[in-house]
């Protein structure tokens, strides 16, 4: 029982050094959820044996990712995430996990269209399909709100260049003040989009 009871140990870290990889940092709350490691005492524990693996950095939460010794241990050939961006790839996680872990989710993925003979190019901080429609994700922290207008406008051009292929504009901000604003310009626009914000997760990963 003790050999099953390690393997199956074993098994779990793993699994959570793998979902690090891919998604290059996750919060601690990510990783219980995900996980199903129950408690925070638990999740905690779990982790705390995997410190060899991992490192963390104290946010609004622990955030962990793979150490260089959890890369070796997966043959992964990525490098460390900048710690500057740590943020900005939790919030863009919440949207990964709120929408079900889609297995096409692709990251900082470049697009390119032309319409009239002009090209245009946007890259997306994340994008996968759901039931057959393509959906965008941009999450917003700090950015200008006059870039967030362009963006949309950009948006706008890419969906009528996709034509009949349905598309979905899913933005991620922090206030529902800014939702407001954006909503607002996605509808000016006839961009098809969910807003959400920080606080629409705020009991998610509990």
């Amino acid at each position: 029982m003790k050999l099953q009871n390690k393997q199956l140990c074993q098994t779990r870290q793993e699994k959570i050094m793998y979902a690090l990889d891919k998604l290059e940092c996750m919060s601690r709350s990510q990783l219980q959820s995900l996980f199903q490691l129950k408690s925070v005492r638990n999740a905690n524990r779990v982790l705390y044996n995997m410190s060899p693996f991992l490192n963390h950095k104290r946010l609004h939460e622990n955030v962990y990712y793979l150490s260089k010794k959890g890369r070796q241990h997966i043959g992964s050939e990525k490098n460390k995430p900048h710690l500057t961006q740590l943020e900005h790839k939790v919030r863009r996680n919440d949207i990964y996990l709120y929408y079900g872990c889609p297995k096409d989710w692709k990251v900082e993925r470049p697009n390119e269209w032309r319409i009239q003979g002009e090209t245009s190019k946007l890259i997306s901080d994340a994008r996968f399909s759901l039931h057959g429609v393509i959906c965008f994700v941009e999450v917003d922290l700090k950015q200008k709100m006059l870039e967030n207008k362009k963006k949309i406008k950009l948006y706008h051009s890419l969906f009528q260049a996709l034509g009949q292929q349905q598309a979905l504009l899913i933005f991620y901000t922090t206030t529902s003040v800014r939702k407001e604003r954006i909503l607002s310009w996605c509808q000016e626009y006839k961009v098809n989009a969910e807003i959400l914000t920080i606080e629409d997760f705020e009991n998610y990963f509990l």
